[in-house]
């Protein structure tokens, strides 16, 4: 049954999809086999993850860029640099009625001080690495954005002790200045 399930997921997530998301097909079947999610529903978060990236794009490219956008069973998240308030109206206003979509968060950060990329990109790297680094934690799952030392945590997890670990290992790394989790374990997701 899981062979049938895993063979039929490449060429439909692969065509549903579209064009904005590049992968291959291991990586979609590595994908399907440890996401918390059907199928069905992975398939169906990204059409709207792209649709509503895309629009915000073409409004405007700097700040549809700015704008880090994730979905999970229909739950939107948008989150981000940036202080146009109208930008951000704009951006949950899409959100909000782009098809399936049943709620929407936010959490923006002011623009930060310039060089602080680097740090971060530096934090990320060494969460990556202490996530992938925990065997008793499936790491593929967790999605994590940084913000001037501060970091999110999305993605469902396995359980609450999951999530637990991956705050404890952002916490530990040198130069998080925050964090927070939007991690969703399993009794969160009705």
């Amino acid at each position: 049954m899981m062979f049938v399930v895993l063979a039929a997921a490449v060429p439909c997530l692969a065509f549903s999809a579209s064009g904005a998301l590049a992968f291959t097909p291991w990586g979609a079947v590595y994908e399907v086999a440890r996401d918390e999610r059907s199928l069905a529903d992975i398939t169906a978060d990204k059409e709207k993850v792209t649709e509503i990236k895309s629009a915000l794009v073409k409004k405007d490219g700097k700040l549809g860029l700015a704008v880090k956008t994730y979905c999970f069973l229909g739950r939107v998240t948008l989150l981000g640099q940036l202080d146009d308030e109208a930008f951000q109206s704009f951006a949950v206003a899409t959100a909000k009625k782009t098809k399936g979509v049943k709620d929407v968060a936010t959490y923006w950060e002011k623009p930060g001080k310039e060089g602080t990329t680097t740090a971060d990109l530096e934090i990320a790297a060494k969460l990556r690495t202490a996530l992938v680094g925990d065997k008793a934690l499936s790491s593929t799952q967790i999605e994590t954005e940084v913000f001037g030392g501060k970091v999110y945590l999305l993605g469902m997890v396995r359980s609450h002790r999951d999530a637990e670990r991956a705050v404890a290992h952002a916490k530990a790394v040198k130069g998080v200045t925050g964090v927070t989790s939007l991690l969703i374990p399993p009794k969160a997701r009705k």
